[in-house]
């Protein structure tokens, strides 16, 4: 009965990246809604899961449709760090939705969020140090807090009860360890850009957009952020 429900879970989730690839939405919703109930308590496939509806979120352009994406990707995950609390890849899973809500939310709610994939993203990471998106995310968190701005400054000292230390050299620092763990990952080269770009090292910005461009996506977030990189090229003349 169990080598049932892994092939037909399996199926399932096969289908619906079948389904992304041809950009059709629905059906992809509901070989997933297929597969939820036969991920139970299991903590691979409820990961699996939450990375697959937050990878939804790019085939829409409804922030109503990818804030419920993203609450169904959060809930899988909750479920799975539930089921088994010391599981690197389900801290790093509620990490990475809680960063992609925070574009659905006020300001006082996005760093609340944001101080939530960092605590995440640091449990990921001390019970596995090569979780590559967990210091990806440290990387954005960094970045995020060194270049906040200064009317949300005040909300930044409610929710975290002060100014926390961030920096852009903390920035540059996790997201070069994103690559070294994952040197293939477009996000992780996107993000350094960014870091770099924000601390002035202009030339070594444009390098990472350069790899970006050159880079093979490995899914549809790889896919944005090379259009996002070559958008940055364009821009310079490059």
């Amino acid at each position: 009965m169990a080598w049932a429900e892994d092939s037909a879970f399996s199926n399932s989730l096969a289908q619906a990246a079948l389904a992304e690839q041809r950009a059709d939405l629905p059906a992809a919703l509901s070989l997933l809604a297929q597969a939820e109930p036969l991920a139970s308590n299991r903590v691979l496939c409820l990961c699996a899961l939450s990375r697959r509806y937050c990878e939804l979120t790019w085939l829409t352009n409804s922030a109503l449709v990818q804030k419920d994406l993203v609450a169904r990707a959060l809930a899988c995950s909750l479920q799975a760090v539930q089921a088994d609390p010391s599981n690197a890849t389900a801290h790093a899973c509620v990490a990475v939705c809680y960063a992609k809500g925070c574009a659905f939310a006020d300001l006082k709610t996005e760093l609340t969020y944001s101080r939530r994939f960092k605590l995440e993203a640091d449990m990921a990471i001390a019970l596995d140090p090569r979780q590559d998106i967990a210091y990806y995310l440290l990387g954005r968190w960094n970045y995020e807090i060194a270049n906040v701005g200064l009317l949300a400054r005040a909300f930044v000292k409610v929710v975290y009860g002060g100014l926390p230390k961030a920096s852009n050299a903390d920035a540059i620092a996790n997201f070069q360890k994103a690559i070294q763990l994952a040197p293939d990952r477009i996000l992780h080269h996107a993000g350094l850009a960014m870091a770099y770009a924000a601390a002035g090292e202009r030339q070594l910005a444009v390098a990472e957009w350069t790899k970006c461009r050159a880079m093979k996506p490995a899914g549809l977030e790889d896919q944005e952020a090379q259009r996002d990189a070559a958008k940055k090229l364009d821009a310079l003349g490059r």
